[in-house]
């Protein structure tokens, strides 16, 4: 699967009106003094780089079929194909705040705009392109600030919300109900651009007989992916099935589309899984569960860089738990749940979170608890011992 992380390279194109205060023409190329530029034109070109590679095929058994495809999509990061754009102009104070915007969305990697002399912020986020034409991914502008969430999906019970808070050590109101999983979206936020008056500012293109100014800047990903695998080991026949059912709790419930930066408020996460049958995991027999999750990332935690993945965010009391439904032969339902913090936080921005499970130490839910399965009614009697990470 690859990971996309863009450049975008914000090229400038100033059409340039030239007052000659000189009988002599000096040469087109060179910055004249006498040379005055008038009503600067400028063409926006937007160029995507795709620079960085991640191979998710070394700790990922469950594979990723053309059922899997059809259901959930491909797991890789696509093509952003049209983009929302602001612009902001803060005159000749590149702090001053944004007092107006020019919106606008494009189709393709430019545009034209014309342009004041002084300063500009420009914020662009990619379209979701969703299949079906519904999205969950919500952006939220203010002139200052760009954020993004997503819409509720349903609400959590209480006994969810007493086994994650028995958990934290924050309080349980902290913990919002269950959200949508949000779309792939990127975005970039180039600040201070300048657009002069003086032609030295420019670089001459000799061929187009154009001054062109170029702004570079990182288009980066807002949404990560996770691919999370539950390894059914020992099972024989003791779990019949799953009901699809899947949570990740304390994710961030939104982020900063300017700076990347997510908040501090965490929501679970619900998702889809399936199960396959008759797999092999590092040379072990076994059964798998497995599904695809997007998210905004951990609370507090800055955006994906050149410099890697590894969580820089505050290291507050909150635990990222994954729950699961379990169907067992007698055709009881059993919620678990195990801490994969420390999976989240190695791989702050998406990969691969794997879980082992010793079936045959499992119990079945008992005729008392059969009919209330469902992920919103957990059980952990015996989550200390069936439950392990594996390193990664």
């Amino acid at each position: 699967m690859n990971r996309l992380h863009h450049i975008i390279y914000i090229v400038i194109v100033a059409c340039l009106s030239i007052q000659m205060e000189s009988c002599i023409e000096p040469p087109l190329h060179l910055a004249g003094q006498e040379m005055e530029i008038e009503i600067p034109a400028v063409e926006t070109e937007l160029s995507v780089v795709w620079d960085v590679t991640a191979d998710w095929a070394t700790d990922w058994y469950y594979g990723w079929d053309e059922k899997d495809d059809s259901i959930w999509g491909r797991i890789g990061y696509s093509h952003p194909r049209s983009y929302q754009v602001r612009r902001y102009y803060t005159g000749d104070d590149p702090s001053a705040p944004h007092t107006m915007v020019d919106a606008f969305s494009i189709r393709s990697t430019s545009f034209r705009r014309f342009f004041s002399f002084g300063y500009y912020d420009i914020q662009i986020w990619s379209d979701v392109d969703s299949k079906d034409g519904t999205q969950v991914l919500v952006i939220n502008e203010k002139l200052d600030s760009v954020t993004a969430t997503t819409t509720g999906t349903r609400g959590m019970s209480r006994s969810v919300s007493r086994l994650v808070g028995s958990k934290e050590t924050e309080d349980t109101t902290s913990i919002i109900g269950l959200r949508n999983q949000p779309e792939i979206f990127y975005a970039a936020y180039p600040e201070d651009i300048y657009i002069s008056h003086d032609l030295s500012d420019y670089q001459y293109d000799p061929v187009e007989h154009l001054y062109i100014k170029k702004i570079e800047t990182e288009l980066r990903p807002l949404v990560y992916i996770y691919l999370v695998q539950i390894v059914l080991l020992n099972n024989d026949g003791r779990i019949k099935g799953i009901n699809g059912n899947a949570a990740i709790s304390a994710m961030a419930s939104g982020t900063n589309v300017n700076t990347g930066h997510t908040n501090n408020q965490p929501t679970v996460i619900y998702f889809n899984t399936r199960l396959k049958r008759d797999m092999v995991a590092k040379g072990m027999p076994c059964d798998i569960i497995g599904g695809k999750l997007t998210t905004f990332g951990l609370c507090d935690m800055e955006a994906y860089t050149r410099q890697g993945s590894i969580y820089q965010g505050s290291r507050s009391a909150l635990h990222n738990y994954l729950f699961f439904d379990l169907i067992f032969s007698n055709d009881g339902v059993k919620t678990y749940s195990i801490d994969v913090t420390d999976q989240c936080q190695r791989q702050a921005h998406g990969g691969v979170l794997t879980v082992f499970l010793d079936c045959s130490q499992l119990e079945p839910p008992s005729d008392s608890e059969n009919g209330t399965g469902s992920l919103f009614v957990p059980t952990v009697e015996d989550y200390e011992d069936v439950f392990w990470d594996i390193e990664l």
